[in-house]
Formats: structure tokens, C-alpha cells, sequence
């Protein structure tokens, strides 16, 4: 008995709806080709720099996961660190597809919002079994009130389930990036496709790696995947693996104008929200200044260390939440460490080492979303002539320091120092939601 079933999948979209509408025709034309399909998103479909997530903490990217007809999804960490725990477990409440994440739990245990594990058998009898796991961001996971376990682990633990073994062919979906992706396909002979993210690598035509075959679709929803499954008797007789580039795909009119319709529709919703009148449209100096004054008050720290490339643009005179959300897109927290003088001098030293080769540069990933590094601001505090000076006089050695900068300090390989030192991740707020609260602060006053 010969089978064909057909897998759609999307991962890393990070809310760049812009291949939306092509990728819901895809979606659409391919599921009308063979009689099964099982659609599946591999996690970051959320993300907040877009205003129709922030307005909806991602509950908007969920109706489009249900438009799309995705059958079985799994996080990333922009969903488990970048909404709140709280956000994240009203994530799917409408959601009309399965979550599947082997590797979440909290004091009360898994979520109720996602199963380790999902059987699926085929119109023909053929058992399938899918398997998700998320990347563990140990630091960031149990602050926000998750805890998140080693995937390897606990695949290989899941493995072992009864059902999962039984399974005529067992599928990942990973957001583990193509480096575990390929250390399972190595050591665990088990898992039979892997339908990768997290690293926004792409497969055009597919990998096989020990008998594993390995998919991915890279980022942004430049791609869309496409894999079909030829069973013969219930076991796997034929695999393609495509990730189809969706600026081949074909462009209707109407693609635009439901982009520039669904931003500004989050856009309104954030123009509503006003946080401040301030006298005048602010430079990018008094704007950076504000920002390092809501970052000190909120981490309650001594010195503050910001670049300006945060600020994608100053701060103008009446800013809404929609001023803001375009001010500062990022998806960043704030990050504290308690220093002594000598520490604080050999973490300066390298950072404005490297100011001037890192202010022109183009900055990608890690949560920002600006253009470029742009030059350092302090606040607090002054480096001059390789000395950190405040209250306008040279610190004292024994001093016991506190300094808060953004996280992307701490997980870019430009900043080494900072690594030697014990970091504390500051949660619930992300560095928009700090200014936001500060300024609603300061308007009640």
C-alpha cells in the first residue's frame, strides 16, 4: 500500500507578515495537491517590533497561524522570554492548532497550553509522531518563571514513551538551531526528520545526516518549506525536501495593501496611548538621557551604559505608545551587575575600546532591531583617561558598584569581560516597557 502525505512549515517569522499573503496562497494551492497535509510552525512566529503584536502581545500572530490552517506549532524564545509569563500563557487561548514543547514546565508543571508529544495517524494507518523542543536559555527561562530543561535530554527520555517507540516515523520540530539539529541526527537514529530552526539556516533541497533527513526554511518568511513523504507498508519508500524562496512566489496587488492595512491598524491602536507632552521634540542626546533615567530607576542602579543606536528615532513632543514602539523596537532587557572599581574599569576599558569600530556598524540579532551601534552615553558616572570618575571625583576603590545596561552586551561575542562577571537578569519588562512605565509614572505626578 503506497501513501503520500505532504508537510507545509514555517519558522522564524518574527512577525515580518510581508510574505504573508504569498504564503497563505502556498499553503493554500499545496494542500489542494495531495489528500493529507500537516502544516507546522517551528517557533519565533512572534515577535514584538511589529505594532499588531505589541498591541496584542502576539495574540494576532496566532490568527494568522490559524488562517494559515498550521496543525502543530512549538515556541521559541522569542515566545518564552519575550512576552511575560503571563502573556505567554494567554498566548494560544485561540489558538485552533496543537502546541507541542517536551521541555517547558514551571512549579505546577507542564503548561496547559502544550503536550510533549502528538500521534497522528494517517488516513492509511500510518503512525506518525512529532516532537518539540525549544532552545534552553537557562538565564532568561527561570526568571520569567519557567523552568526549561536540556532538550537532548528530554528527547531522549520522550523517546522511551510507548507511543512515541511504537510510531511508524517520528518527526522534530526544533527550535534548537542546526548545531543540536545535527548532534541528534548523529546519536539518535530514533528521530526521522527534523524540521529545524532558531539559527535561520535553510535547507533548499534538504539534508541527510546519518540516515536523518534535516529541513529548514531560514527567516523572516523568506522561505516557505515544503517536504513529500512517500509511505510504502507504512515505512518510507520516498523523501524531496524543498524550502521554496516566496520572492519567487507569485505577488497579487492586494499583498501591499493588506501589509500597510494590518501595520496601521497596530499602529493606531498604539497612536491612542499617550505617555508624554514634552515641550518640544527631544534631541537624541535628551532622549538617551530619558532612557538611561528609566533604566536607573527601574534596575536601581548606580550607573547606566547605553549605545544610541537603541534610539532609532528621538523622542518627539507628543509620544504615544506608537512613538515609542518606533523609537525602540527591540526586544531587550535589562541586565545588572554589582562591580567593583576595578571591574567596572577593565569592563570600560573594552567596551569604548571598541567604540569607534563598532559605531558605524550594522548590529543584527540578538533583540535588536535598529540600524547601527551608534556611539556610547553613560549616566552616572564618566570614563576619562582610563578612570571612572562620578560625583566629579575618581572612585574610591573599595566602592561596591551597580551597573545596567541592555542584554545584548551579555550574549554579543564583542564584550568579553562582561562574561567574567555574575549577570542578574531583570524581569517582567523588556527595555520598552521600562520607559513606557516610567513615563506613565512621571504623568500622574
Amino acid at each position: 500500500m503506497i501513501e503520500k502525505l505532504k508537510i507545509l512549515h514555517i519558522n522564524d517569522l518574527h512577525s515580518h507578515f510581508e510574505a504573508f499573503p504569498k504564503i497563505k496562497r502556498f499553503f493554500t494551492e499545496k494542500s489542494e495537491s495531495v489528500s493529507q497535509v500537516i502544516k507546522l510552525d517551528i517557533g519565533d512566529n512572534v515577535d514584538k517590533s511589529h505594532p499588531m503584536t505589541e498591541v496584542s502581545s502576539g495574540q494576532s500572530n496566532v490568527a494568522l497561524m490559524n488562517e494559515l490552517g498550521v496543525d502543530f506549532a512549538t515556541i521559541g524564545n522569542n515566545e518564552g522570554i519575550g512576552l511575560s509569563k503571563a502573556e505567554l500563557n494567554r498566548l494560544y487561548e485561540k489558538a485552533e492548532f496543537k502546541v507541542i514543547l517536551g521541555n517547558l514546565t514551571d512549579a505546577n508543571g507542564r503548561p496547559d497550553w502544550a503536550s510533549p508529544y502528538e500521534i497522528v495517524t494517517t488516513a492509511a494507518g500510518t503512525k506518525l509522531a512529532f516532537l518539540a523542543y525549544t532552545f534552553p536559555y537557562y538565564w532568561t527561562y527561570e526568571p520569567n518563571g519557567w523552568n526549561v530543561a536540556e532538550p537532548l535530554a528530554c528527547l531522549q527520555r520522550d523517546l522511551l514513551l510507548p507511543e512515541v517507540q511504537s510510531a511508524d516515523f517520528r518527526i522534530l520540530l526544533s527550535h534548537l538551531g542546526i548545531r543540536l539539529d545535527e548532534k541528534i541526527a548523529r546519536t539518535m537514529p530514533e528521530i526521522d526528520l527534523i524540521v529545524g530552526a532558531h539559527t535561520h539556516h535553510v535547507f533548499e533541497e534538504g539534508a541527510s545526516l546519518k540516515g536523518t533527513y534535516l529541513a529548514a526554511a531560514g527567516r523572516y518568511g523568506e522561505h516557505v518549506g515544503e517536504i513529500d513523504l512517500t509511505f510504502t507498508d507504512h515505512r518510507l519508500s520516498d523523501i524531496t525536501i524543498l524550502a521554496h524562496e516566496t520572492r519567487h512566489l507569485p505577488s497579487l496587488a492586494a499583498d501591499k495593501k493588506w501589509l500597510a492595512e494590518y501595520t496601521e491598524a497596530g499602529r493606531r491602536c498604539l497612536r491612542q496611548q499617550k505617555l508624554a507632552d514634552f515641550p518640544r521634540d527631544l534631541s537624541l542626546s535628551e532622549s538617551a538621557d530619558l532612557l538611561m533615567t528609566a533604566m536607573q530607576t527601574y534596575a536601581k542602579s548606580d550607573f547606566v551604559l547605553i549605545n544610541t543606536g537603541l534610539i532609532v528615532s528621538p523622542f518627539s513632543a507628543c509620544f504615544t505608545k506608537d512613538s515609542l514602539h518606533h523609537s525602540l523596537p527591540h526586544q531587550m532587557r535589562l541586565i545588572k551587575f554589582k562591580l567593583t572599581l576595578q571591574e567596572m574599569t577593565e569592563i570600560c576599558q573594552e567596551i569604548f575600546a571598541k567604540e569607534a569600530l563598532l559605531a558605524g556598524q550594522e548590529i543584527r540579532g540578538m533583540g535588536f532591531r535598529g540600524k547601527r551601534f551608534g556611539r556610547l552615553m553613560t549616566k552616572g558616572f564618566t570614563y576619562k583617561n582610563g578612570k571612572i570618575v562620578y560625583n566629579k571625583e575618581a572612585a574610591i576603590e573599595n566602592d561596591e558598584l551597580t551597573l545596567v545596561l541592555v542584554d545584548q552586551y551579555y550574549f554579543a561575542s564583542y564584550f568579553e569581560k562582561l562574561k567574567e562577571q555574575k549577570a542578574e537578569f531583570l524581569f517582567p519588562d523588556l527595555l520598552r516597557e521600562v520607559l513606557e512605565k516610567y513615563l506613565i509614572r512621571q504623568l500622574k505626578r
